[in-house]
Parts: structure tokens; C-alpha cells; sequence
């Protein structure tokens, strides 16, 4: 394998393709940056591409048994299933839930497979997220065994929409538990059953209407969330697309669309519009391995449009936050719970999608365009929007690790978030690369935000070994860039002291 290849090992040392837009990419990158800058230290003696970390299941195929659960715990679960999953999964509304686990606790027999496995595998999210100890994990780990097992001997040979809800479950619960190579597997089994069904045409779903053309689009649109997702932290081509339906950027006129979205409504989605913006990224830049200033004018332009539109389309998600005056009761997507969680999950893949899109801006301005080189050429127009792009990588990767310190220390959030995690790493290799622009433009707080991202990288490390790792790699990279800041400092110091001695005189002459 040549150094130039995008190889990298896995857990069990087999060699697996991981992209540009990865953050173990990125990681090379800067590792490559600043042993350039420091030469040898910690952060840079590490291999340029490190292996991926990954879990395995804990129980096996031919070990699986249906778990025995407390009757009284499903409903606490629950709770905690659409915690870990707000702002990301967007299936059913809690009262579906609900029923359908009283149906389960009274007549088990009765349940089909498909509301079954449905029912364990978000159980088995519900547990994993809760994590209060052992009990929950093996309870995860043993609702998550059966609720496959279901999908797969029973779902996967017959289409159904229920094959699509189960086998995203499968996928998302793999994705938390850091098993992100099968989980893009799983989620390719998704999509394919997707299009089989034309669950991917939005005129299709309009035209089954009522219940199931609702149920058809919110399937697609929670598809469409952890597609992208894995398809941006692996540097690997999307599964889904909507260059098919091609459904037009249109402003929420009437509030018909959001206060009450039916299945066209669906498409106002900030979830759902915020893909959009991922796909274009990965398909228009990283795949084709080069930007120019207008693809990123026409892209950002599209963030525009999606800010000033948010508050309505998070009504759409069903994680706005209600107005006390006119919601005297809890509303029926809310299950009593905060829709913050949700709300700071969806902001956070906004600024995700900004330093996906701006880094290569960053990287550019730190190889070819400080110090002198970029003085002469700052007047230039080019220049001007080269570092204002830069500039955005940066400060999106700040208010990226702000969003994730509320969501992590403040908020009652789940104790296993993966999206989190990849997100503060990347924003935290953006702020070192940062640290290395010589322009003088800003000075960024790099050590403060470098702080804020180990504490929550170390916070989830604790059920994450891949968060785990990370905050070791960002200690190093805080490490790294205090050696470049201390040789930095003396350079600066020595050629003052030659300007001043010329100046004064020199009293060690």
C-alpha cells in the first residue's frame, strides 16, 4: 500500500477504504502539517494514518435468546430511546411507541416480527443510551442480538417498510456501540430496501397519503440522516440521493407546512434540508477533490436559506421549542421531554457541515498562504474570500465544540452521542491546523476550546473507545502546538533583540 492510498486497517488489522472528508483523514493531514512545523513529538510520531478502532458484538447469532425484561421497564425506555435518537431518527411519534409495548407486555404472542423487532431494537437503543451500569449494557446488548435476529430471518427476504424502520435501528445502534464499518453495511441494506419500496420518491409517498405516506417519508428522512452521517465521518460515497425527486429549495409559505406537516410537509425538514446541504458537499467537493470559490458561494447560500428558515422547520421535526402561551399540554412528538437535545443535535451537523465544507480553505491558507506569501496577495480579492472561508472553518469548529460542551455537561443527554463525538474531534484538528496560520488575521483561544473538546471527548470516552482515543490524540495535538507557540515566541524574541541591539548597542560585544 502506497503512502498516497486511503487504506487504512481495522480492528482485526484488514485493510478498509476510509475518504477525505473522514476525520482520521483530516488527522493525517494535520499530523503531516505539524511534523513539518514542530518535527518529532508525540502527536507527530504517530503513524500518518492510524488503524480504526472498533467494537464487535458481544453476543453471536447462534447464542441469541429473547431477554427477559421487567414488564415496568419498556415504558422508562422508551423515555430514553427517544432521547438518545432526537434530532437524528424520526419514525414514530411516542404514543406509537407506547402502544405498541402495552400490546407487547399483555400479549407477546400476538406481536408480528416486525413490530417485535422493532420494539427490541429500540429498547436496545433506550438501554445503550440510559447506560446506568452492567445490566444496561448486557439488556442492550441482548435486545439488540434479538431484534436482528428477527430483521434478518424474517424482514429482509420480504420487503416492507418495517424492514427499512428495523435494519436504520440496526444500523444507528451499531454506529453508537463504534461499529461503524458494519453499520455502513447494514445502512446500504436500508437503502436498497428503501428504493425497492419507492420509499426515496416523495410524489410516491404523497400519493399513499394519511399514516403511511407520513410513516414512508420520515422513514426516508431518518435514512437520509444517518447516510449522510457515515458517509461524511468515513469519507465514503452517500447510499441515498434526492437528485431523483429533485424536490426545489422552496421558502415555508404557509404555516400548513410546518405547524402541522403532513407527508409533502415532510420536505421542510431541517434534518431533512440539512442533508441536502451534506450531499452536496461530499458529492460536489470531496469526490471530486477540488472546490472553487463559487461552488462555495452557491453552497453557502444554501446554509443562508436554512438559518433563516430553522425555528419553522424544526417544527416539522417536532424539536422547536413550544410556545408557553399557546401549548398549555405536552405535545404528542414530545413525550415530555426537552426538545433541546434534538434541537442542539440538528445545530450541531449545521456547523459540521461548514467545516466539512471550509476546511480545505483552512489548509490552504496554512500551506500556501501565510506569512509573507499571503501579505503580498491580501489586498486581492481571491485572497480576501480564501481567508474568510478559512475563517469560517475556524470559528464553526469553535461554536461546534460550544454546542457540544451545553449538549454534553448541561443538557440531560444520552451517555453515548457518536455524532458528538466525531464532531468535536474534527473541529478540534481544525482549531490546532489554526494554530499554524502565520497571516495574522486572528488569534484564535485554540487552548481553551482544545480544553472544552478533550473534557467532552474524555466525558464520553467513558462507553466510547473511539471518543477515548480521541482525547488522547487531542492532548497530544494540545502538546504539539505549545512546542510550535514556544519556538514561535523565541523567534519572534530573537529577531526583536537583533532589531533593538542594532539599535542600542549590544553589551555582549
Amino acid at each position: 500500500v502506497s503512502k498516497d492510498s486511503q487504506m487504512l486497517t481495522d480492528s482485526r488489522g484488514k485493510f478498509i477504504y476510509v475518504g477525505d472528508s473522514a476525520s482520521l483523514s483530516f488527522l493525517g493531514s494535520v499530523r503531516s502539517t505539524l511534523r513539518a512545523a514542530v518535527g518529532p513529538c508525540p502527536f507527530t510520531n504517530e503513524p500518518a494514518r492510524n488503524p480504526m478502532l472498533e467494537t464487535t458484538p458481544k453476543i453471536r447469532f447462534e447464542m441469541v435468546r429473547e431477554p427477559s425484561i421487567d414488564l415496568a421497564t419498556p415504558q422508562s425506555i422508551a423515555k430514553e430511546f427517544f432521547l438518545a435518537v432526537s434530532g437524528i431518527l424520526d419514525f414514530f411519534d411516542p404514543p406509537w411507541l407506547l402502544a405498541q409495548l402495552q400490546d407487547w407486555a399483555e400479549q407477546p404472542s400476538q406481536m408480528t416480527k416486525a413490530k417485535s423487532a422493532i420494539i427490541h431494537l429500540a429498547l436496545a437503543i433506550g438501554f445503550q443510551g440510559r447506560a446506568h451500569g452492567d445490566l444496561d449494557d448486557l439488556l442492550s446488548e441482548q435486545c439488540f442480538a434479538f431484534g436482528r435476529q428477527l430483521t434478518m430471518f424474517n424482514l429482509i427476504d420480504d420487503p416492507s417498510l418495517a424492514t427499512v424502520q428495523a435494519v436504520i435501528l440496526i444500523t444507528y445502534h451499531m454506529i453508537a456501540a463504534c461499529q461503524y464499518n458494519a453499520a455502513f453495511i447494514n445502512l446500504g441494506i436500508a437503502a436498497r430496501a428503501a428504493y425497492t419500496l419507492g420509499i426515496h420518491l416523495h410524489e410516491t409517498n404523497k400519493a399513499f397519503g394519511g399514516e403511511e405516506g407520513l410513516a414512508r417519508e420520515r422513514a426516508w428522512k431518518s435514512l437520509r440522516v444517518c447516510d449522510l452521517f457515515l458517509a461524511a465521518s468515513l469519507g465514503r460515497p452517500p447510499a441515498t440521493t434526492e437528485a431523483v425527486s429533485n424536490i426545489a429549495w422552496v421558502p415555508l409559505k404557509s404555516s400548513r407546512d410546518y405547524e402541522r406537516p403532513d407527508v409533502a410537509g415532510q420536505v421542510f425538514s431541517a434534518m431533512f434540508r440539512i442533508c441536502n446541504v451534506f450531499e452536496r458537499i461530499l458529492v460536489e467537493v470531496y469526490a471530486e477533490k477540488a472546490i472553487s470559490l463559487e461552488l462555495a458561494r452557491s453552497i453557502s447560500q444554501q446554509h443562508r436559506q436554512w438559518t433563516e428558515e430553522l425555528p419553522r422547520m424544526l417544527m416539522v421535526d417536532g424539536i422547536d421549542e413550544p410556545d408557553a402561551e399557546q401549548n398549555h399540554g405536552a405535545s404528542p412528538r414530545s413525550f415530555c421531554l426537552s426538545p433541546k437535545q434534538g434541537s442542539c443535535i440538528v445545530t450541531l451537523a449545521y456547523y459540521y457541515s461548514i467545516v466539512l465544507l471550509t476546511k480545505p480553505f483552512l489548509t490552504f491558507r496554512v500551506h500556501h498562504a501565510s506569512g509573507k506569501e499571503f501579505s503580498k496577495s491580501e489586498s486581492s480579492a481571491i485572497m480576501i474570500s480564501l481567508a474568510t472561508y478559512a475563517d469560517a472553518c475556524v470559528n464553526s469548529a469553535i461554536k461546534g465544540i460550544d454546542i457540544a460542551y451545553e449538549y454534553v455537561f448541561e443538557l440531560n443527554s444520552p451517555s453515548r452521542q457518536p455524532i458528538v463525538v466525531n464532531i468535536v474531534f474534527i473541529s478540534a484538528l481544525c482549531l490546532g491546523l489554526a494554530y499554524l496560520d502565520n497571516s495574522g488575521r486572528h488569534t484564535w483561544p485554540v487552548n481553551p476550546l482544545l480544553n472544552r473538546a478533550i473534557k467532552i471527548l474524555v466525558h464520553l470516552g467513558k462507553l466510547n473507545p473511539q471518543a477515548s482515543r480521541f482525547a488522547g490524540i487531542c492532548e497530544q495535538l494540545k502538546e504539539a502546538v505549545a512546542i510550535y507557540t514556544m519556538r514561535r515566541d523565541n523567534n519572534l524574541l530573537s529577531e526583536n533583540d537583533k532589531v533593538v541591539r542594532s539599535i542600542f548597542g549590544d553589551l555582549r560585544a
